[in-house]
Parts: structure tokens; sequence; C-alpha cells
């Protein structure tokens, strides 16, 4: 069996990103599902980047980062493991050696919470991604992700 996303699947992937992010106190600048020159398949970009050497910010980032996971998994397309192998390559490098399990373990589960509190704005950011394949923009994502 393949592990090559669809478009819905990608949608859903980027948009959990966003929304975990929102939900941490991030601002999503942007987020799309347009393959990168890197062969991504798509991005979410927030600001401001925490400064994981800083416990509590490497966390914050770790459940943004497992946001994409989750949101996979909740989307039903997701099979056994993300497609996005960069997500946890990133988080992967800023964990401190003896704290992977612990660390990738609390993110997921905190992940996996914030998207199934916020199914809702998942689901409607990943349409809204699927009909436009990019949305740049503070504001026009914020407005999305809180339904106004």
């Amino acid at each position: 069996m393949t592990n090559e996303p669809t478009l819905h699947r990608t949608a859903w992937h980027e948009a959990g990103h966003a929304v975990v992010a929102w939900a941490q106190k991030f601002t999503v600048t942007a987020i799309s599902i347009r393959p990168g020159s890197d062969g991504s398949r798509g991005r979410c970009t927030h600001e401001p980047a925490g400064d994981c050497s800083i416990p509590e910010e490497r966390w914050r980032e770790n459940i943004v980062a497992m946001g994409g996971w989750a949101a996979e998994l909740a989307c039903g397309e997701a099979v056994e493991r993300t497609y996005d192998g960069g997500d946890m390559k990133v988080l992967l490098s800023r964990v401190p050696d003896g704290r992977v399990d612990v660390e990738l373990g609390w993110a997921e589960s905190e992940a996996e919470r914030l998207v199934r509190e916020n199914l809702d704005r998942v689901a409607r950011l990943a349409s809204a991604l699927l009909a436009r394949e990019e949305i740049v923009g503070a504001d026009e994502i914020k407005a999305l992700i809180e339904g106004e």
C-alpha cells in the first residue's frame, strides 16, 4: 500500500498544523497545499518561531508539528504513519537525547486533543485550502479558523 497522500489528506494535514498553532496562540501567516520546490506537499507558517532551547517553547512547537498527523488521523485517510517525514525530522532534531519518547508522546496526545476539540475549524480550513490551494495573510487565516 502506498503512503502517497491525496490532496484532501494534505489539506487536512496543513489545516491541522494551522489550527493547532492558532490554539497554541501563534499567529498563522501562510498555509498552502501547493507542492514546494523542496519536495514538500504543503506548508504552514506561523510566528513567532519558538526558541526550542527553552523547554516550554519547544513543547509548543512540538505540538504544532504533531498537529498535521493528528488531523490526518481525524480525516480518516491516514494509514500507518504520516506521509510528512519532514515534520518528524524537525521535531526529532530539537528534542534532547533521552526525552524523545516523553516529548513526542505528549505532543502527539496534545495535538490529537486540540484537533478533536477544533474539528470543525480544521475541516473548514481544509475545505478552503482545497478550493484555493494557498492562503496568505494572518487576518484572513484567523477569520477562517474562527469561522468569521
